[in-house]
């Protein structure tokens, strides 16, 4: 079963093998907390964490550390940083991908990055594996007030459009390249209007009764 999780040193190794795969098919993994392989160090705002460095099991641990910290206002507000939960999308012991959910928006984020960013290594991608991270990362949404959640993708990524209009999200327009949906945070799309998303209802029932 895909989950989001805490970022936690129990995933060391999945989390390099996922990381060897990002690399070798040029992609940076949105969502993580990682700082862009292009972007010189003095223009990363914050520690900066970059893969190769992550071998190192200490190193490792500063990182999760740090991007549990990120929901603290007091720590990102400073880096020019909204709080936003990193979460890790696993199943099992297997890493997936990250998923970023920012609590709220700034004018970048208004305009490009929207509420969620994610990202899901190759090797587990076309498996539906985007389509519930992203379901489950808009019930966490909700979970913290917001109705609406703005998702963007690349006008070109016809996959990552596919995933966010198979979570019900409606286009609102296309800016400088992005495509800027809308989705009712914890709902569904659904022939006569918007309904309870039943499989995320579902799940937290089943927490909530420690099922």
């Amino acid at each position: 079963m895909i989950e989001l999780v805490d970022p936690d040193v129990g995933y060391h190794s999945s989390w390099l093998e996922a990381a060897a795969e990002f690399a070798a098919a040029g992609d940076y993994q949105h969502g993580s907390g990682l700082a862009p392989d292009d972007m010189p160090d003095d223009q990363v705002r914050g520690e900066i964490f970059r893969p190769a460095q992550l071998i190192d099991p200490q190193r490792f641990a500063a990182f999760c550390a740090a991007m549990r910290a990120r929901t603290d206002r007091d720590i990102v507000t400073p880096l020019g940083f909204v709080p936003d939960s990193k979460l890790w999308i696993v199943r099992g012991d297997d890493f997936l991908g990250s998923l970023s959910l920012r609590h709220e928006l700034n004018d970048w984020l208004l305009r490009e990055g929207g509420h969620i960013g994610y990202s899901v290594r190759p090797s587990a991608r076309r498996r539906g594996v985007p389509t519930e991270a992203l379901r489950q990362g808009l019930t966490r949404a909700r979970d913290l007030g917001i109705d609406r959640a703005l998702v963007t993708c690349d006008d070109d990524n016809a996959a990552s459009a596919a995933t966010i209009e198979r979570n019900s999200g409606r286009l609102e327009n296309v800016v400088d390249g992005k495509r800027r949906y809308w989705v009712r945070a914890g709902l569904r799309y659904a022939a006569g209007g918007w309904r309870p998303d039943e499989a995320g209802r579902a799940g937290r029932e089943a927490q909530c009764s420690g099922e």
